[in-house]
């Protein structure tokens, strides 16, 4: 080889040279470059957490049931009407029959008396004859066919019928149902702030969680008996055997021809179509009134304090959280009560079926939580553990009746899924 053949390669080499150093520079950088990035994700611990699950409380709350056993009249009369009805009876409005009116619509019968009815019998040979075939009880001003009675109780001394309604005000009854366990939903968030130690972080906890209220209960309760009694007057006439109801006083007649015409004969007895007196009376302790109550609804928990997370493994750590609660809750007071009559065999006053009443309320308390965490990886994980919560009370009324509804202090086990980013 000459000498300018290796002065020819000599001056290559220099010149090639830049090259090489710029190709091997580059690829160290570029594996320190994926260094760096692998060491920093390794390093990168996630500050938000969030998770979804379920809790199951010990006790969904205690009800305080009170001023119990407050029955209304069931008989109600509308505006207007001439009928009056009663536990015990009725008295009804009396108008002119369409048999003993004339054409023009006035009063052909004589008020007081009595009045006939006839038709026309045709014999087999073809031949006609008016025959009597009713006698009934004429329309008079002031009094009333239409009337029926239970007892002959009802009946006083001096010619009157007494006709009752009855109704029972709360004697102070009450009370009182612990609820069983009650179930929910929960969602919270949570974001580590800072460190108080190598594996212990520090931070704040947000949530919301759903559970249900149901309380019910049964039970007897004294209370006073009200009675209402309207009085009236039988005209001296004597009361007709009890129990009586007007339609039934009407039997067979005989015609003047022999024949017998079915309910043709009236044997009603009149009474004044309006009370001629009227008493009120309460008897203290005068009745038992059975009932069932109930309370149903649902509360929404907001809660919010600061949170404490130590890793105990790589996998496995522990979750405190603790701090102040609000509950916003609705539900729904229900009653049905009812009450014998006494001395009415089978006649029994109850509340329309069921009655109820609404109401809202936001009621503030405090909460505490410790889990343990189960990482599948850096993402995803479990959770399960203890919750406990201290919630106010709340009143609600129902047609003067109370309910304390205390959702109070609870502990329970929760548990669900976490997610972290």
């Amino acid at each position: 080889m000459s000498f300018r053949s290796l002065k020819s390669i000599a001056a290559l080499s220099l010149l090639a040279l830049p090259a090489l150093l710029a190709v091997q520079t580059s690829s160290a950088e570029e594996e320190r470059l994926q260094k760096l990035m692998a060491d920093s994700s390794q390093l990168y611990v996630p500050k938000n957490h969030v998770s979804v699950g379920f809790r199951l409380l010990s006790s969904g709350g205690k009800v305080g049931y009170g001023s119990l056993g407050t029955v209304a009249s069931n008989i109600a009369t509308p505006a207007g009407s001439l009928d009056r009805v009663y536990n015990n009876g009725a008295v009804n409005a009396d108008a002119l029959r369409a048999n003993e009116k004339n054409a023009d619509g006035t009063q052909s019968s004589t008020p007081g008396g009595r009045y006939a009815t006839f038709a026309t019998i045709t014999a087999p040979d073809g031949s006609t004859s008016t025959v009597q075939v009713g006698d009934f009880l004429s329309y008079t001003a002031g009094l009333t066919r239409n009337w029926a009675y239970s007892s002959a109780a009802q009946v006083t001394n001096d010619g009157r019928i007494a006709f009752s309604t009855y109704s029972a005000s709360s004697d102070g009854g009450a009370a009182q149902k612990d609820s069983g366990p009650s179930g929910g939903v929960e969602f919270e968030f949570s974001r580590v702030i800072g460190n108080l130690a190598k594996r212990v972080e520090w931070g704040f906890a947000a949530g919301v969680a759903l559970n249900g209220i149901n309380n019910k209960t049964s039970g007897a309760v004294t209370s006073t008996l009200n009675t209402k009694t309207d009085f009236y007057s039988l005209n001296g006439q004597p009361a007709p055997a009890a129990p009586y109801v007007s339609g039934s006083a009407f039997v067979d007649f005989i015609g003047s021809d022999g024949n017998v015409y079915p309910r043709g004969l009236e044997t009603a007895v009149p009474l004044g179509a309006v009370p001629v007196a009227s008493t009120t009376s309460s008897l203290v302790g005068g009745t038992t009134v059975k009932g069932n109550w109930q309370v149903k609804g649902a509360y929404f928990l907001l809660r919010v304090g600061p949170s404490l997370r130590a890793r105990l493994t790589e996998r496995i750590g522990l979750n405190a959280s603790f701090g102040v609660a609000g509950a916003y809750a609705g539900s729904t007071y229900s009653a049905v009560e009812s009450f014998a009559v006494p001395n009415l065999a089978d006649v029994t006053v109850k509340t329309p079926d069921p009655e109820q009443s609404s109401a809202s309320k936001f009621v503030g308390g405090y909460y505490a939580d410790l889990n343990i965490e189960l990482a599948v990886n850096t993402r995803t994980g479990f959770f399960g553990g203890f919750s406990a919560q201290k919630i106010s009370a709340y009143d609600q009324t129902l047609g003067g009746r109370t309910a304390r509804i205390d959702i109070g202090s609870s502990v329970g086990v929760r548990g669900g899924v976490s997610f972290r980013f």
